[in-house]
């Protein structure tokens, strides 16, 4: 894996830059999909359709599509020199990032009860963002990040660690409640009653957007905090 790293970055300030520059790229895309979800209905799920491509079964899109994030680190982790993951701060990270993948891209899609199939421009493009996000996040934790051996007890990682941990187990569970909605031999589309739904139509949003790409929030958590106690 080193060696084709090498291949592709002169040095490492080039990776380095690049990094930087997807985690940029990916912030402009998040501006990009917000804006487009505004007029177009996302096609997964219940807005599936045949204008976005051939039909792909569920469970194989959600294993397939999200295995990337998983193997991609996993490669990167265990085939590179990885030199930043003997400091606790990157181990612990590493670890939440992978425990996150694990249920996503091991356990999930094979818990889908049903479900309507997956088009293929959708399927290709969670797979292309799994690659994209895995190397990106596992690269850079693993081998340029630079934590201070104590930053594991200070509060912003504590607190950072807990939002995802509260994030990822109410994720879990909303998925519990999805799955389960349907009696047996029910085909039609249910929607979800009472708790989070009362307040917002898709739970998923606000769990989301603390448990997917945790590693980013933990660390953009701790910088917020950081940077308002400086401001004091």
């Amino acid at each position: 894996m080193d060696v084709i790293l090498s291949k592709l970055f002169a040095s490492v300030g080039d990776e380095l830059h690049v990094l930087d520059c997807m985690a940029y790229l990916m912030i402009l895309m998040a501006a990009c999909t917000f804006i487009t979800l505004l007029f177009e209905n996302v096609p997964y799920g219940r807005y599936a359709t045949s204008r976005y491509g051939f039909p792909v079964n569920v469970k194989f899109a959600w294993f397939v599509q999200e295995l990337p994030a998983f193997l991609v680190p996993l490669c990167l982790v265990l085939g590179t020199s990885a030199s930043k993951t003997t400091h606790l701060p990157n181990r612990l990270l590493l670890a939440i990032y992978f425990c996150h993948y694990t249920q996503r891209s091991l356990i999930y899609p094979f818990l889908i009860r049903g479900g309507k199939s997956t088009p293929f421009a959708s399927f290709a493009l969670a797979f292309v963002f799994c690659v994209y996000n895995g190397y990106m996040q596992v690269r850079y934790l693993s081998h340029y990040a630079d934590y201070p051996a104590d930053w594991v007890t200070s509060p912003y990682f504590i607190t950072g660690s807990l939002l995802w941990l509260v994030g990822w187990l109410v994720n879990i569970h909303s998925d519990h409640i999805l799955r389960n909605l349907r009696k047996s031999g029910e085909t039609g589309y249910r929607i979800p009653q009472g708790e989070m739904p009362a307040i917002v139509t898709c739970r998923f949003w606000p769990i989301k957007t603390s448990a997917r790409d945790m590693t980013c929030k933990v660390v953009f958590l701790s910088m917020c905090l950081e940077l308002t106690s400086l401001g004091r």
